[in-house]
């Protein structure tokens, strides 16, 4: 089902299942991450972890998201392009997560699951 309502800026409005990815990814605490694979089984889509990496980027208002606490199963923060990566990697420190070699330190002692 495609939603085609738009909004007062003339976007379109996210449909309701996106809508359940973007209110998972907001519930996502500073200082913890979470990966595609949990807000899948969080949202009742277990199947659906692959097709959520290109969600964050169809989201209106995405740069408001916590979009970099989303990483990869084995801790991985990787980005499209070297500046987005280390902008991801800053906000991490920025919230007290250590990142090295482009994965989080101490990964699942910090890795939200939606429980």
């Amino acid at each position: 089902m495609v939603n085609n309502k738009m909004s007062r800026e003339g976007q379109k409005q996210p449909t309701e299942f996106q809508q359940k990815i973007f209110n998972a990814i907001a519930s996502i605490p500073e200082g913890e991450v979470t990966t595609y694979g949990h807000i899948a089984r969080a949202i009742g889509r277990p199947n659906m972890a692959r097709y959520l990496t290109g969600m964050v980027s169809k989201h209106p208002h995405a740069h408001m998201l916590p979009w970099h606490r989303v990483v990869y199963s084995d801790g991985r923060v990787w980005s499209k392009g070297a500046v987005m990566e280390q902008e991801r990697i800053q906000l991490f420190k920025h919230e007290g997560v250590h990142v090295e070699n482009g994965k989080i330190v101490d990964f699942h002692d910090i890795l939200y699951t939606f429980e």
